[in-house]
């Protein structure tokens, strides 16, 4: 088809020095045929992206050097220098080809590595030997530069090369002896052999550290010269006047054409998780923001397996989500001329319009109208309605069954086996319920409220010691947690079957049947639920491929779903029947490799002003129903062990493919067998896995997520991994131990203390069944006594130092990030609570 974009390599500095950066790119630029550096129009009028031409290395040889100070650095100017690198090379990693990772030979120079005596005749005083294995060369990886490493190799790597950069100049032998007469040629000798064997050594430890970091696949060094030496100039008069050439400076320019020929001729792609989806995206080598009309104009290459469609959604990382209006050709700052002698610059034949019927709409949340019949479901159809008109007929022909359980009273709003187990309770006991019982049971104690109040999310509003007590009581919550999982004590002024009326009892956590639509709460009725998202994403994969397929099958050469006639140059209608299908299925797409203009429309002026000038810009194309909002779960693993404990429901930032947004994921364990899953209260240690579900907007797999949480300024990445789907019926279960000891025992019967203190609780938990930490299962016979004693009987002898334990559990879900704002008048905060607020960035 038409040709392919330039090739984009980034470069990222792992040392102390990020100018190292800009210095590689200069000698890269320095090596190219023809360099075109796009200005940007508008309110961000400066250069934003250089491309250079390399033809005498690759025929298509047109490579796009970003460095990662300069390419999304400004975008994250509120973050602290360290925070900006990360962010800004996370981006600059979703868009490279090529990552270029620079580590200076010279960086930090240990003091008295030699270790020698300059001058003099003693030869006993000669360098101190020094090997590979000794020699410690960890500080040529900064802090910064470690950090940036383990986050970018979390999200995923495109093709890695390292450079292995000299940045100061060696002692050599001419030059000493002019400064410093008194040299003996034996320590001169050992000074050039002290070098040579510590670049040996650098070198050695540098692919080490490459083949260790980025497998044999990406193990590649290339050595080059940055030193600055005012003999360049020189070198060119010198040719001219059939002078000598320097040395040095035919070196460093050999080893800067071994760089950028090995940039231009091997095989690089993309990340895995973009080149494996058909989506695609523009990076931008200009845009134009219009605040009249309030558009915004990107222009550059259309990139990715799958055509660019004009009628998608198209979401630009840190500014928002919007819809397209057109795709325009734009004129392309060609590399190379045009052999067909095609014009794709007519302005007037080059523009696709966007079909507001067919676009999909841009609210996140689902706003059902129950009148109209509408839902907030994706994937029921009318055999789901079948199946369930079966169940309505078999449901009929037991009514006997259900006329006994609807007799029964029970709290309003609870389903029929949620209330069969309430059965084993006399019927005395329980009087008729107009509601009221269910008020009790919704309604949280002030307790539990006062408890979680406050939390590590209002350190902006405690002083520091506060801050510390909080953190201090967080740290012995877990530690309380590892020691006694799950178990919890009843005080002696409290009910328990008060504090845990929202909790039920299971028979079998694997067996036992748990209704995924039970008593859901207000938020899920704002977000979309899926009948399979693995058939949904199936459905929509399908349907990407044949879109590749029938671009494929034009060979690239279409418009609009119009084919292009190569012979004569002119546009020439799909006639037959699969051309006619191709063209449905090109209708309104631009192919990949395009130099367009993209029009953004409703993008708000303040929206507009938070980018920084000089910021690139990418936009990406959104599949359908990745703008609705659900339940998202997402497989990670701890990646350290922070100092402060982090909790679920803690307001943590995840950054899922191109997109980021805040939320309070809830923490689970991630059970294959079984379609209930256990909570975890805390994050759990370090190399373990587990699940997280938060709110978020839809993403398909693959896709990495990277989990980070702000503290003292510093966000810290605490866990990374993939995306599992979406699915709002996933069971979270939270678990609670009710423990007691034996007091009196007798054969299988035991008198049991300390679980409950009044014998109304007993009564209340009495059809539950009762486990011990020996692995006996038992039942509570009645209580004794008025402090809460019980009477229980097991299936085995107990015995006396056993413990007796009571399992109740309750399905947890995840919650929104509360906005806060503070009051006008008083000048308190108020923390108010917004169902339908998603910021996704």
């Amino acid at each position: 088809g038409g040709p392919a974009p330039p090739r984009i390599v980034g470069i990222i500095s792992l040392g102390e020095k990020e100018e190292i950066e800009d210095k590689l790119q200069q000698l890269i630029l320095k090596e190219a045929d023809r360099v075109v550096k796009n200005e940007g129009e508008g309110n961000h009028g400066n250069v934003s992206i250089v491309t250079a031409q390399f033809t005498k290395h690759k025929k298509d040889g047109n490579l796009t050097v970003l460095t990662n100070s300069t390419a999304f650095r400004s975008q994250y100017s509120t973050e602290n220098d360290v925070d900006a690198a990360v962010f800004s090379a996370l981006d600059l990693c979703r868009v490279c080809d090529v990552l270029v990772f620079v580590i200076d030979a010279d960086g930090q120079k240990m003091e008295n590595v030699l270790g020698m005596s300059i001058g003099g005749d003693d030869r006993s005083h000669s360098t101190n030997k020094t090997n590979a294995t000794s020699q410690d060369w960890d500080h040529l990886i900064s802090e910064r530069g470690d950090r940036v490493l383990s986050a970018v190799k979390a999200q995923g790597l495109s093709r890695v090369v390292t450079v292995l950069a000299r940045t100061e100049v060696d002692l050599e032998l001419g030059a000493e002896q002019d400064d410093d007469d008194h040299m003996t040629t034996q320590s001169a000798r050992s000074v050039r052999r002290a070098n040579l064997k510590r670049k040996a050594d650098v070198k050695k430890y540098v692919s080490r550290f490459a083949t260790t970091e980025f497998g044999v696949d990406n193990d590649k060094v290339i050595e080059v010269s940055l030193k600055e030496d005012s003999s360049m100039e020189q070198d060119g008069m010198g040719k001219e006047d059939g002078a000598a050439i320097d040395p040095q400076n035919h070196a460093k320019r050999v080893l800067a054409d071994f760089l950028v020929r090995g940039l231009c001729t091997m095989s690089a792609s993309p990340s895995n998780w973009v080149s494996n989806l058909p989506r695609s995206y523009v990076l931008s080598e200009s845009h134009q923001y219009d605040s009249e009309t309030k558009e915004l104009h990107i222009t550059g290459y259309v990139r990715g397996v799958a055509p660019f469609d004009v009628n998608s959604l198209v979401h630009v990382p840190n500014l928002g989500t919007f819809a397209c209006k057109s795709l325009r050709k734009a004129k392309n700052p060609a590399m190379r001329e045009r052999k067909n002698g095609l014009d794709e610059d007519d302005d007037d034949t080059g523009v696709v319009v966007a079909d507001p019927l067919k676009r999909e709409n841009l609210e996140r949340f689902a706003t059902p109208d129950a009148l109209d019949g509408e839902q907030n479901l994706i994937g029921f159809d009318e055999a789901d309605e079948e199946f369930e008109e079966l169940d309505a007929d078999k449901a009929t022909t037991g009514a006997e069954d259900t006329d006994k359980i609807s007799s029964f009273a029970r709290p309003t709003g609870w389903s029929d086996y949620q209330a069969a187990w309430l059965d084993a309770v006399d019927d005395d006991a329980v009087d008729f319920d107009h509601g009221e019982l269910a008020k009790e049971l919704n309604k949280k104690s002030s307790a539990s409220v006062a408890t979680n109040g406050m939390d590590l999310d209002d350190a902006n509003e405690v002083s520091e010691e506060e801050r510390r007590a909080l953190i201090e009581q967080r740290r012995k919550q877990q530690e309380e947690h590892q020691e006694f999982p799950d178990e919890v004590q009843v005080n002696e002024d409290e009910k328990a079957r008060e504090r845990f009326a929202r909790y039920r009892s299971l028979k079998s956590f694997k067996k036992s049947y748990w209704d995924p639509k039970e008593n859901l709460p207000d938020s899920y009725a704002s977000i979309f639920h899926f009948s399979s998202f693995k058939s949904t994403q199936r459905a929509v994969m399908a349907e990407m491929r044949d879109l590749v397929k029938a671009a494929e099958a034009c060979n690239g050469q279409f418009w609009d779903g119009v084919k292009k006639d190569d012979s004569g140059g002119q546009d020439a209608t799909m006639e037959d029947t699969s051309d006619g299908e191709e063209e449905d299925f090109l209708e309104g797409c631009v192919p990949t490799g395009s130099y367009i203009t993209i029009t953004l429309e409703a993008v708000e002026p303040q929206e507009y002003k938070s980018l920084a000038a000089g910021s690139l810009l990418c936009a990406v194309a959104l599949l359908p129903h990745e703008n609705k909002v659900s339940v998202l779960h997402m497989g990670l693993s701890n990646c350290d062990d922070s100092e402060v404990p982090i909790k679920s429901k803690d307001v943590l930032t995840f950054r899922c493919g191109w997109r980021t947004w805040t939320g309070c994921p809830v923490f689970s364990q991630n059970n294959l067998n079984c379609d209930k899953h256990k909570f975890e209260r805390f994050l759990p240690q370090s190399g373990s896995f587990f699940a997280a579900s938060v709110f978020g907007p839809v993403t398909y797999t693959p896709c990495p997520v990277l989990v980070f949480r702000e503290i003292n300024g510093t966000k810290e990445l605490v866990a990374s991994g993939s995306m599992i789907g979406a699915d709002a019926d996933r069971i979270i279960v939270k678990r609670i131990i009710l423990t007691g000891y034996p007091v009196r025992v007798h054969k299988r019967f035991a008198s049991v203390k300390y679980m409950f203190y009044d014998p109304e609780d007993v009564k209340w938990f009495k059809p539950a069944g009762l486990t011990t930490k020996h692995g006996l299962n038992g039942k509570i016979e009645e209580s004794v006594g008025e402090h809460g004693t019980m009477k229980c009987l097991f299936n085995a002898p107990i015995k006396q130092h056993d413990t007796v334990c009571l399992c109740l559990y309750k399905r947890i879900y995840p919650k929104f990030v509360e906005e806060r704002k503070s009051g006008k008048d008083e000048g308190t905060v108020r923390t108010i609570r917004q169902r339908n607020s998603l910021v996704v960035k």
